[in-house]
């Protein structure tokens, strides 16, 4: 239903809903927004079911219920899209692994 917002608190902890036609995953003790679970076109015309698992999403068309997109939650148990890694975390880790190459270089010198 266009306009519709819709929560779902997930089996595994996460909260996602449908807002403006997006399906977001929210954190679950504020309730701001996390991250794009899936665009506007994902959704149009489709029904957002969970799962009997409590974990799995569908998006089951609504004029074709064999059209159906199921969405998995990730190893971390986050549905959001990653759709660029984070680049104060990717420069911590690249600074991480500088230091402990340099302290392996400096301990096989002795």
């Amino acid at each position: 239903t266009p306009g519709a917002v819709c929560w779902w608190h997930m089996k595994n902890g996460a909260v996602v809903g449908v807002h403006d036609g997006l399906l977001v995953e929210y954190d679950d003790e504020t309730l701001a927004p996390v991250g794009l679970v899936a665009a506007k076109d994902d959704v149009k015309d489709r029904r957002v079911e969970v799962a009997e698992d409590g974990v799995t999403l569908i998006l089951r068309s609504e004029s074709n219920p064999e059209d159906t997109l199921e969405i998995l939650p990730r190893d971390d148990g986050s549905y959001h899209r990653v759709f660029q890694e984070n680049k104060w975390i990717r420069f911590l880790r690249e600074q991480s692994r500088a230091k402990s190459a340099d302290a392996a270089a400096a301990t096989s010198k002795n």
